[in-house]
């Protein structure tokens, strides 16, 4: 079991490589050429492509006293659609930023990222016998990207797996 100091480093990790900077960036917004994911947002980026943005705005939306609500509700539609056409859509973008400046937004934002991402890694880490702050965080920041599944399969299949090998 990690500690809390663990978990924390290894989501301050995974913040430095998705918005630079270990707090993570609650507002960020992110669109980069090629990204399967579309238009990323938050504190370690979720995407519009996976559904998960839908699935944070309607979090926050939900919840008394977010700031940015009523502007963003007209957007829940098309994030749940995965309208890709919000990639380039300005004013979307604009709000949220906004949006990552409201207190609601980050504590939604922290507990969608633990409910989403970390809980489901650390489940992962431990059925593969994983059990180090830094191979949890390798297993966090796959989750995060999406590709954990298919990356412990490669990786099992060209060398084995950690039960065999040793997870050094």
């Amino acid at each position: 079991m990690l500690t809390e100091l663990q978990k924390l480093t290894a989501q301050a990790v995974v913040n430095v490589f998705e918005t630079g900077t270990a707090l993570g960036d609650y507002g960020k917004v992110t669109l980069l050429k090629g990204d399967p994911g579309h238009l990323t947002y938050g504190r370690s980026q979720t995407t519009l492509a996976s559904g998960n943005l839908f699935l944070l705005l309607k979090a926050y939306c939900e919840e008394e006293g977010a700031e940015m609500a009523g502007a963003l509700r007209p957007f829940l539609e098309r994030t749940a659609a995965r309208d890709l056409s919000l990639d380039n859509d300005g004013a979307f973008r604009v709000l949220l930023r906004q949006a990552g400046l409201d207190p609601v937004m980050q504590e939604v934002q922290d507990g969608f990222f633990d409910r989403v991402y970390w809980l489901p890694a650390v489940g992962h880490a431990t059925a593969a016998g994983l059990t180090t702050g830094l191979g949890t965080t390798v297993v966090y920041d796959s989750v995060v990207h999406g590709g954990w599944s298919r990356i412990r399969a490669r990786t099992e299949e060209r060398f084995g797996t950690v039960a065999a090998l040793g997870e050094r």
